[in-house]
């Protein structure tokens, strides 16, 4: 069990990248973001404890260079996330994965905390690749329209 467990309470936030893989324009005007924006290649998708990132957002877009947004999400709409389930048909049998966001605070090389808000966003077991997906699908839409920090293209010009 973690030593700092996060409540279902509390408010995570995520980098957007300001890029069209990400972010993209909707035919009505509005942007809807993408699946991609979530894809992480360890299956462990990293986010920010908003509570020790002082509720300022701005504090999660300094630590990565280029434009992007930020999104907020609740960690108990996370871990309600379900019906992630893998079905293995050559044994006939069914694997159901529950999501969770653990605490994974990073430190530098003198092992000071670099970032003591960072946090992983997980299944449980560890998934397939196939259930990832649906995972990294699912958190794009429950972060659509949950923009704390608005890329500036959202702001300033249009996607196409």
């Amino acid at each position: 069990m973690p030593e700092d467990p996060i409540s279902d309470d509390e408010a995570l936030y995520r980098r957007i990248p300001d890029d069209r893989g990400f972010v993209k324009k909707q035919f009505d005007g509005t942007f809807r973001i993408s699946s991609q924006a979530f894809y992480e290649g360890g299956h462990r998708i990293s986010v920010d404890r908003a509570d020790l990132r002082e509720n300022n957002p701005q504090q999660t877009l300094v630590s990565y260079p280029g434009p992007a947004g930020v999104v907020s999400i609740k960690t108990g709409d996370v871990r309600a996330i379900n019906g992630l389930v893998y079905h293995d048909k050559m044994q006939g049998l069914t694997h159901t994965f529950s999501v969770d966001v653990e605490p994974a605070p990073i430190f530098n090389d003198s092992n000071e905390p670099d970032n003591p808000a960072h946090a992983e966003i997980c299944t449980k077991p560890e998934c397939p690749k196939k259930v990832f997906q649906t995972l990294i699908e699912r958190l794009a839409l429950l972060a659509n329209g949950k923009w704390v920090i608005e890329p500036p293209s959202i702001k300033n010009k249009p996607l196409i």
